[in-house]
Formats: structure tokens, C-alpha cells, sequence
């Protein structure tokens, strides 16, 4: 059985700003969690941001530390989060792996997320966070509106733990169906991306599911 999000202990791989803003989620959801960063010395400033005036805690670690829990969210790019995989296929067995990253490069038959889980199959893969900006979900609002952040996965336990996850932290979690639909949430990243290139965009940008409720 999958821990409740406040109960949860968390291993995050990257404290760039995907990672930042998974961290400050995750710690206002209650979970306890474990940064790993080749920089300690960002990771440590990244988790007393995270970690500011929230009930759960962000604690600065090594890469084999974070990779202890349950779960795990690869805040990486995607060739990094291929090496580490690559690198440590045995450590994930069994593991879920969030994969938050976006190729630049989009792929004509499958997602990234795809690729990743072909180099560790028998981890329990869910793509989230994605299809957002991490200054956003750092924020968990634009316009006064949750940020709205979608959750693919063929794992219904991994899927439900991370949906619980983001709807404790103050987002607001929508199960995106199966890994197929991965590749979709991909486009709407680099759709949101160039959008907040030729925009000119500074503050955050993210999708809103409507309606509201």
C-alpha cells in the first residue's frame, strides 16, 4: 500500500527549479523529503526554501539517499534523468519514478517518459509536472487560480499517491489516463514554452482545465 502524501517520504534528484518547486509541494503536503542535487551546496539552499513555514521538511542529501523512498521524482533533464537511470537500473526495481522532464527534441512514435522507462522497466513510472512552469508551481497559483497539473500513469497506485500528493499541496491534481497520453502532456510543454518565449513571459505560465469547481 502506497504511504498517505503526510506520511510520505519523498526522493527528489535535482534541485534546479523543477526541483525547487517539486520540493515546496511536496513539503506543504507533509511529506518528508529528501534533495539530492551534485551541488550540495544549492541543494541546501533550495530545501530551506522549500521547506519554509511548511509542515513536511526538505533535507539536503546524496543522490544514493534520495534514492531510498518509495518514490522518487527525477528533476532532471531528460538526457540527465537517462544517464541516472541507466546508471542505477537495480536501485529503481519496484520503485515509482515521476519523471518531470520534457526532450526538446520530440519524438515521432513515443513520449520520453516512454524511453525512459524501456532503460528501467521494472520501475512504476507516472509523468506529472510537466505540462507547467516551475516558477508556478512554486507559487501553486496564477491569476489567483490553483495551478492545474496533470498525472499520467499505468500504475493506478503510483498515479493516485502523486494525484494526492498535488491536491494536498494546494494544486489541483487531473488524472491524465495511461503513459500513452505522456506524449501529449510533452506537446503542451513545449507549446507552453514557446509561447512564454515569443511572449516575453516572466512571472510563470501553466494550462488551465475549465471549468473550475
Amino acid at each position: 500500500m502506497e504511504e498517505s502524501a503526510g506520511e510520505m517520504r519523498l526522493g527528489i534528484i535535482g534541485a534546479g527549479g523543477m526541483g525547487r518547486a517539486v520540493a515546496r509541494r511536496a513539503a506543504l503536503a507533509g511529506a518528508d523529503v529528501l534533495l539530492a542535487d551534485h551541488r550540495i551546496g544549492k541543494a541546501r539552499a533550495v530545501a530551506a526554501e522549500a521547506a519554509a513555514g511548511a509542515p513536511g521538511s526538505v533535507t539536503p542529501t546524496t543522490v544514493d539517499a534520495a534514492l531510498r523512498p518509495r518514490m522518487v521524482v527525477l528533476a532532471l533533464g531528460w538526457p540527465a534523468a537517462m544517464e541516472l537511470i541507466s546508471a542505477r537500473t537495480a536501485a529503481l526495481r519496484g520503485k515509482a519514478l515521476v519523471d518531470v522532464s520534457v526532450p526538446s527534441q520530440r519524438d515521432a512514435l513515443t513520449s520520453g517518459v516512454r524511453r525512459l522507462a524501456q532503460a528501467a522497466p521494472r520501475a512504476r513510472w507516472v509523468k506529472a509536472f510537466a505540462a507547467g512552469d516551475a516558477e508556478a508551481l512554486f507559487r501553486g497559483e496564477m491569476d489567483g487560480q490553483p495551478v492545474d497539473v496533470f498525472v499520467a500513469s499505468d500504475d493506478e497506485r503510483a498515479k493516485v499517491a502523486v494525484v494526492e500528493l498535488v491536491d494536498l499541496s494546494g494544486l489541483r491534481a487531473f488524472d491524465a489516463g495511461g503513459l500513452d497520453n505522456a506524449r501529449g502532456l510533452e506537446d503542451m510543454a513545449r507549446l507552453g514554452q514557446e509561447m512564454r518565449d515569443r511572449l516575453l513571459l516572466t512571472a510563470g505560465w501553466g494550462f488551465k482545465f475549465l471549468p473550475c469547481w
